[in-house]
């Protein structure tokens, strides 16, 4: 069983947080095709911003001002780019026959 490393102090635990929003951030916003040169990917970046919303859940009364912060602007910010990638990548409806 892995054991909890009780010698690092609370600030190096907030950055080793955040550092863990950052990346799952990163990973999202690649899938989103916001990072390189990637299509989309919107089922892993769904997961992945799913992944942080649970996260944000589960953590809830846990965190500090900065991690709550980090966490709720990645986020939004993931959401929104999700909303905006998956509104330009839907595939028109075809026109309904006789039209």
């Amino acid at each position: 069983m892995a054991q909890v490393q009780t010698s690092t102090v609370s600030g190096e635990m907030t950055l080793r947080f955040i550092q863990f929003v950052q990346m799952h951030a990163q990973n999202a916003s690649f899938c989103l095709g916001r990072i390189g040169n990637a299509k989309p990917n919107l089922d892993m970046a769904r997961m992945l911003i799913d992944q942080l919303a649970a996260i944000a859940v589960k953590t809830q009364g846990n965190l500090t001002p900065d991690e709550e912060t980090v966490l709720q602007n990645a986020l939004t910010n993931l959401q929104n780019a999700y909303d905006e990638v998956r509104r330009a990548t839907a595939t028109p409806e075809p026109p309904a026959p006789g039209r």
